[in-house]
């Protein structure tokens, strides 16, 4: 007889489940190291945006002679309190995703990458023209007609870096440099997206592996024992009728015979014993107790068993 709570089918089944989650909780730890990453690029961010803020208002505040902020905003309570935006503006993403401030940021963010860049660009420019690199391209004397005036000190290309270059790469700059703030909110709220979702997703494959191998255990446990009681089962199925009623019949004249015991020895003992006049009478009359012994006695393994006959038990 087959004892299998579950098919073989089934038990394959539930073990490539378990193979697959512990496959999937393998990449625990480039989990882990990503988050770390992020963890660390978010403190970053943070510090970048305390640090602008602070000296921002820092400035604004200005110093007393005596070194004390003259201002009325704090530095340091405003640069927490570009902290308070960040986690406002990551709570309200959440709350409600396609909120006016989540476009209106992602929209500047768009523009203030392009000028930063083009700022720095622009810098970077002027300084190496600046440096010298103007001179590897100045237009030569010789090269001037004579209508034009010798006197002429600057070439074009020197007023189009003085004239256009310069106060265009300050300006973008600056406005870079001051987007830089919203830029930060931006980054920091998809740096704590990531981690989020990294952290979920890591919690929810761990905990999906303990489920898993607490699952797995109950059903090879209760595998165990529903094939134990199967064969135990199976073991009394075998026995035969006949045999389990001699077996009961057996155990019931046994019991018979040691309750009689007592009484047959306290008989004995009466009918060598000599009893004066002066005693009381006995509790029990000897001359019944043996009738009832006798009748109980008389009761032989044959009665038992047809008691116990199937016709019998049925009209009881």
């Amino acid at each position: 007889m087959n004892h299998q709570l579950f098919s073989p089918q089934e038990l394959m089944e539930f073990q490539a489940t378990v193979k697959r989650l512990l496959l999937a909780t393998a990449k625990a730890p480039l989990i882990i190291f990503l988050g770390a990453v992020q963890a660390v690029l978010l403190l970053t961010v943070g510090l970048v945006e305390w640090e602008i803020v602070y000296q921002v208002f820092d400035y604004l505040a200005g110093e007393t002679a005596t070194g004390e902020s003259a201002g009325y905003w704090e530095p340091g309570l405003m640069a927490l309190s570009a902290l308070s935006v960040i986690a406002g503006f990551h709570l309200l993403a959440k709350v409600k995703p396609n909120n006016l401030a989540m476009r209106i940021v992602e929209s500047a963010v768009q523009v203030l990458i392009v000028l930063y860049l083009i700022g720095i660009g622009f810098l970077v420019a002027a300084i190496l023209y600046t440096d010298g690199l103007g001179e590897m391209v100045q237009v030569p004397d010789a090269w001037s007609l004579g209508t034009l005036a010798e006197s002429v000190e600057q070439s074009w290309l020197d007023s189009v870096f003085e004239q256009v270059a310069n106060p265009m790469a300050v300006l973008v700059l600056a406005l870079g440099l001051g987007g830089l703030a919203v830029i930060n909110i931006f980054v920091a709220h998809r740096l704590l997206v990531l981690l989020t979702a990294n952290l979920t997703d890591l919690v929810g494959r761990v905990s999906r592996l303990r489920a898993a191998l607490k699952d797995h255990a109950v059903i090879r446990r209760t595998q165990r024992d529903y094939a134990r009681l199967g064969v135990e089962l199976d073991a009394l199925d075998a026995r035969d009728d006949t045999q389990l009623r001699l077996a009961i019949a057996s155990r019931v004249i046994a019991v018979i015979a040691d309750a009689l015991l007592p009484h047959r020895k306290w008989l004995s003992e009466r009918a060598h014993a000599s009893q004066s006049r002066f005693e009381a009478d006995d509790p029990a009359d000897p001359k019944q107790l043996a009738k009832d012994i006798a009748r109980i006695e008389a009761i032989s393994l044959e009665d038992v068993l047809k008691a116990l006959s199937p016709k019998c038990l049925e009209k009881q």
